[in-house]
């Protein structure tokens, strides 16, 4: 796994977005990065992830995981994190989505990538598809995801259809489009 700088990048700009003095006591759960509006239609900063990845010194690399609602994606950053289900990321039960907007557990996991200590970040991402929300906001979730992610796991609980596909495709043309950008400004 190679360490993304780009979400050191995001994520100080992210910061410098939000200002204001907050303070987390525990870091051993859940936070909110990015939350959506009431409408579902606008998103917006959270301080209480920002602060938990604000205090991290060592280089930061996230797993994202992503994919369709009621597809057990916060169960698999669970087990990933070796969490039951009522320490971890919250697992609903009901047709109605439990993840809303981005979120990230706060302890990272800390390891060696290529020779560099790193903390690794979760982010638990709200599924596509749910009732009340519009393509847009889906893309929207899934675009922040792609570019604040080291690693993109695209969870499905079934065969993978057209539409997955295109989403795919969409990851692979905004990758593109930001490191095409970020080391055309590295060169400059």
């Amino acid at each position: 796994m190679e360490i993304s700088y780009r979400i050191f990048v995001v994520s100080v700009l992210l910061l410098f977005l939000v200002s204001g003095s907050f303070s987390i006591d525990n870091f051993h759960q859940p936070f909110p990065i990015v939350e959506p509006d009431p409408g579902h239609t606008k998103l917006r900063l959270s301080r209480e992830g920002l602060e938990a990845i604000n205090r991290i010194n060592t280089p930061i690399a996230a797993v994202a995981v992503i994919g369709p609602y009621r597809s057990g994606k916060s169960f698999l950053l669970n087990q990933l994190l070796s969490l039951s289900c009522q320490e971890g990321f919250g697992v609903g039960h009901m047709r109605d989505t439990k993840t809303k907007g981005i979120w990230v557990w706060g302890t990272p996991v800390e390891m060696d990538i290529d020779g560099v200590r790193t903390s690794v970040f979760y982010l638990d991402t709200e599924g596509f598809e749910s009732v009340g929300k519009s393509s847009v906001y889906d893309d929207r979730i899934f675009a922040l995801a792609t570019v604040m992610s080291s690693v993109l796991i695209y969870n499905l609980p079934e065969t993978v259809r057209e539409a997955d596909i295109s989403r795919l495709s969409f990851a692979v043309e905004l990758a593109e489009e930001f490191y095409g950008r970020f080391a055309f400004s590295s060169i400059c």
